[in-house]
């Protein structure tokens, strides 16, 4: 259990037999939740995912009342979508953590890394079409405790 976001360290890898972009393998647990995704290096390197994500944890934990953890970014003129998971702070300490893939279309207006999570709709358990969506939980704790271990690993002389 617990949560966690991160690269696996793994090589690259070029998926839909594209040579010209590589992804980065990443994986993230949250709960009962544990799976892979592939991050393009399109635009974005690892280092950015990763402080994009530092950045909404650490918002997040301080208090926001919802987050996003963007793992495929390329910008809106050069494609049509983009993937995050979503975090939605709930009563009695529970986070809950879907998969989203908005469309750039769909967000209302131009779309800004910085500001990110307000372009998250509120959560919603039920699609359009009256299917369940897929949901996990976990307690802000454990994404807490992911935060201090990140904070230990990095202020420890090497």
């Amino acid at each position: 259990m617990g949560f966690s976001i991160q690269f696996t360290g793994g090589p690259d890898e070029y998926l839909d037999d594209d040579p010209s972009v590589p992804s980065a393998i990443g994986r993230i647990t949250a709960g009962e939740l544990d799976e892979e995704f592939a991050s393009g290096l399109y635009e974005w390197d690892k280092e950015t995912y990763e402080s994009q994500w530092l950045d909404s944890l650490k918002r997040f934990v301080n208090g926001a009342g919802k987050a996003v953890l963007i793992t495929w970014y390329v910008n809106p003129k050069e494609s049509t979508n983009l993937q995050w998971w979503a975090l939605y702070r709930a009563e009695g300490g529970i986070v809950h953590v879907q998969n989203h893939l908005p469309w750039y279309d769909n967000l209302g207006r131009e779309f800004s890394v910085d500001e990110a999570s307000s372009f998250l709709d509120e959560r919603i358990t039920i699609s359009e079409e009256g299917l369940s969506i897929s949901e996990w939980h976990v307690p802000i704790r454990d994404i807490e405790a992911f935060l201090e271990r990140l904070n230990t690993k990095t202020s420890t002389p090497a």
